[in-house]
């Protein structure tokens, strides 16, 4: 003689949903990893590396384009700039292009966004990427156009300033380093030497 347990009314119906989550459950992850990797993680490097990796290539005479570059002094971390590269990466990254103009009328210009930042700059040089993984492969980037490398290896810089962002679109990631020298602090007219 066999015993049967009574199943309870929602018992068989309980089973088939689990059974039903379970297959969808499997068929979905394949395509969750998908779904991360579409998205960059984030890209933004700590100051002492920016500057750690800026001063060592500074620290070498090379070849930007045609022209050899002695090595020059180290560059130092300034807030100002690297607050506003931080938000011109940003608006790239809105707007989904590389451009060194900017959309405010103020911050159209290098000078301006700098201006607007605090930094009142005597020199300053921009170097923009669009899409390098990481801080290593933005500096190979630079340092194989001449322009950019020129900024890289200018003795008149003494600052920088670095921001990386990511965003939507084909280039996922977005890189601005501004490298500057600021004005030389003006005395008041009110004041004798």
């Amino acid at each position: 003689m066999q015993c049967r347990h009574p199943r309870p009314p929602g018992a068989l119906y309980d089973a088939a949903m689990f059974r039903l989550l379970c297959i969808l459950a499997a068929w979905s992850l394949p395509i969750l990893p998908l779904r991360a990797a579409d998205q960059p993680a984030p890209c933004q490097p700590e100051a002492q590396q920016v500057v750690a990796s800026i001063n060592q290539l500074r620290a070498q005479a090379r070849r930007c384009g045609a022209t050899r570059w002695p090595a020059v002094a180290a560059l130092t971390w300034d807030l100002s700039l690297a607050r506003s590269a931080q938000q011109f990466a940003q608006e790239l990254a809105r707007r989904g292009e590389i451009s060194h103009l900017g959309s405010g009328t103020a911050s159209a210009s290098l000078r301006g966004r700098l201006r607007e930042a605090g930094y009142l700059p005597a020199q300053a040089g921009e170097n923009l990427a669009a899409g390098p993984e990481s801080l290593a492969e933005a500096l190979d980037l630079w340092l194989a156009s001449a322009p950019h490398c020129e900024n890289l290896m200018q003795a008149e810089f003494v600052d920088i300033g670095l921001a990386c962002v990511t965003g939507p679109g084909r280039y996922g990631r977005y890189w601005v380093a501004y490298l500057a020298r600021p004005a030389p602090l003006r005395s008041s007219p009110d004041r004798s030497p």
